[in-house]
C-alpha cells in the first residue's frame, strides 16, 4: 500500500466515525444506567444525607466582597452540561456541513420526524395538563436521550442498516436543538439586556476569529468562558453558550488534502534520508523536528470542529452525562404514594407524550413528509423500524430530567415527580421499542459468492 493510499484510508476514517459513535454511545447508555442505580441507591438508603449535602451544598468563587456560587447541583446542571450541548453542536454543524444531513431530502424527513416527536408529546401533556399547575411542564417529553436510544438500538446492528442508526442519531440531535430553543425561549424568567449584549459581542468576536482564520484552541476556550458567563448572567439557561460557541468553531482545514499529501512525502523522504545516518529518533534533531513537521502537517488537514468533537466525545459521553446522572437521578422511592404518584396528570402527561406520543408522532409526520414528497426514508429502512425509531425515541432520561429542573425550579416535590415519570417512561419507551424491533425485524443474510 503506498502512501496515497495508507493517506486516504486515514482520511475516510477521520470523515466516517460513525461505527465509532455508534461503540461510544453504548458505552455511555451502560455508564448512565450505572450512575442512575447508584443514585437511586444513594437517595434511598443511610446514604441519603450525604448525598442531599453534597448535591446542594454551595461552590464558586469569592474574591473581597464579591462572591459567585451555586449549589454543586446547578454547577453540574449549567457548567458541565453546558459542554454537552458545545458536543451537540459540533456535531449539529459536521452533520449539516458534510454529514448525513447535507442531503436535503434525509434532512426533511429526519427534520419532519423530529418536529412530530416534539409537537405530538407536547399536545398529549398539555390536553392532560391545561390549566392545572403542571402546565409548565409540557416540554419534558419532548427531547430524546440519545446514548439510551442508540444503546437499545445496538442490540439490532445485525438487523438493522447503517442508515436506521443514522436517522435515529439526526432525530436525536433535532431533538435536543428544538429543546435549546425552548429553553432559551420559554424557560428564562427574565433578561438581563446589558449582559446580552456583551454575550452578542462575544459571539460576533468568536465569528470573526473563525472568519480571520484562527484556529488555536485557547481564544476559543477563554471566550467560551467569557460568553458562558454572559450568558449565564443574562437569565437565558448558561448551556445555551456551549451550542453558540460550537457553531463558531473552524469546519475549514488550513491546507487540502492534495497538499498534504505532496507536504508528507516529500517530509517523509526526508525523514528516510536521516534514518541512513541515525537511526534513533531521540538522538537526531533532525528526525524529531521531521516528525512534528508531519504531525503539523496533519494537523492543518484537519479541522478544529472533527479535532474538537473527537477529543471531546468520550470525556463528555463517559464523564460529563454520568455525573449529571448521578446529581439529578437520587429520586427518594421509600415511602412514595405510589397510587397517586401513578395516576397524577403530571406523571400520565409525561408517560403518556414519552410512550405514546413520541412514536406516533415520529411516524405519522414521516408518513406525511414522504406522502408530500418533503423527504423520503434511507433506502432498505421499512415501516415497521421508523415505528420502533419512534419507541426507542421515548427514552427521554438526559433533557428531560434537565428540562424538568427548569420547569419546577423551586418546587422539589415536582421535580421528583416528574424525574420519577421520565424514569419509568425511559424504561417502558426502551422495552417495547426493544420487543418491537425483535419481534419485526430479522438478521440480514450477508452475500456471499457461489
Amino acid at each position: 500500500m503506498n502512501l496515497k493510499d495508507t493517506f486516504e484510508k486515514t482520511v475516510t476514517k477521520i470523515i466516517s466515525p460513525f461505527d465509532k459513535f455508534i461503540d461510544s454511545q453504548i458505552s455511555t447508555g451502560l455508564l448512565l444506567l450505572v450512575a442512575t442505580v447508584l443514585a437511586m441507591v444513594m437517595a434511598n438508603t443511610d446514604l441519603n444525607s450525604v448525598y442531599q449535602h453534597i448535591i446542594h451544598a454551595d461552590a464558586g468563587l469569592s474574591v473581597g466582597d464579591y462572591q459567585f456560587k451555586m449549589p454543586v447541583e446547578e454547577w453540574v446542571g449549567s457548567g458541565l452540561m453546558a459542554l454537552f450541548f458545545f458536543l451537540l453542536g459540533l456535531e449539529l454543524k459536521r452533520e449539516c456541513l458534510a454529514g448525513e444531513l447535507k442531503d436535503p431530502k434525509k434532512i426533511g424527513i429526519i427534520l419532519s420526524a423530529a418536529l412530530g416527536g416534539m409537537v405530538m408529546p407536547a399536545v398529549i401533556y398539555y390536553l392532560i395538563n391545561s390549566g392545572n399547575s403542571f402546565q409548565e411542564g409540557w416540554a419534558i417529553p419532548l427531547a430524546t436521550d440519545t446514548a439510551f436510544a442508540l444503546g437499545a438500538l445496538a442490540f439490532f446492528k445485525h438487523r438493522m442498516s447503517k442508515e436506521v442508526f443514522i436517522f435515529l442519531t439526526g432525530l436525536a440531535i433535532f431533538d435536543d436543538l428544538g429543546a435549546i430553543f425552548i429553553i432559551a425561549l420559554y424557560y428564562t424568567e427574565s433578561i438581563n439586556f446589558e449582559a446580552l449584549y456583551w454575550a452578542g459581542s462575544i459571539t460576533a468576536l468568536l465569528l470573526g476569529m473563525n472568519i480571520s482564520g484562527f484556529r488555536a484552541v485557547w481564544p476559543y476556550m477563554i471566550c467560551g468562558l467569557i460568553l458562558w458567563w454572559f450568558v449565564h448572567m443574562s437569565g437565558i439557561h448558561a448551556t445555551v453558550a456551549g451550542v453558540a460557541v460550537a457553531l463558531t468553531i473552524p469546519a475549514r482545514p488550513h491546507i487540502k488534502s492534495e497538499k498534504l499529501t505532496d507536504r508528507v512525502q516529500k517530509l517523509l523522504s526526508r525523514f528516510e534520508r536521516c534514518q541512513k545516518v541515525e537511526n534513533e529518533i531521540l538522538g537526531d534533531q533532525r528526525q524529531s523536528e521531521l516528525a512534528i513537521n508531519i504531525e503539523d502537517a496533519a494537523k492543518d488537514a484537519s479541522t478544529p470542529l472533527q479535532r474538537w468533537e473527537s477529543k471531546l466525545e468520550n470525556p463528555i459521553g463517559l464523564g460529563v452525562l454520568p455525573i449529571f446522572a448521578l446529581f439529578s437521578a437520587g429520586i427518594p422511592l421509600v415511602g412514595q404514594d405510589w397510587s397517586g404518584t401513578l395516576t397524577s396528570p403530571l406523571t400520565l402527561g409525561i408517560v403518556g407524550g414519552l410512550v405514546v406520543g413520541k412514536p406516533l408522532g415520529i411516524f405519522l409526520f414521516s408518513v406525511v413528509a414522504e406522502k408530500l414528497q418533503f423527504g423520503s426514508l434511507p433506502e432498505g429502512m421499512t415501516k415497521k423500524e421508523l415505528l420502533g425509531i419512534g419507541l426507542l425515541a421515548g427514552m427521554g432520561f438526559t433533557m428531560s430530567f434537565f428540562i424538568s429542573m427548569l420547569a419546577f425550579k423551586g418546587n422539589h416535590g415536582l421535580i421528583e415527580e416528574a424525574k420519577l415519570a421520565v424514569l419509568i417512561s425511559t424504561l417502558f419507551a426502551g422495552i417495547i421499542g426493544i420487543i418491537w424491533l425483535f419481534v419485526t425485524t430479522k438478521p440480514r443474510i450477508a452475500n456471499s459468492a457461489t
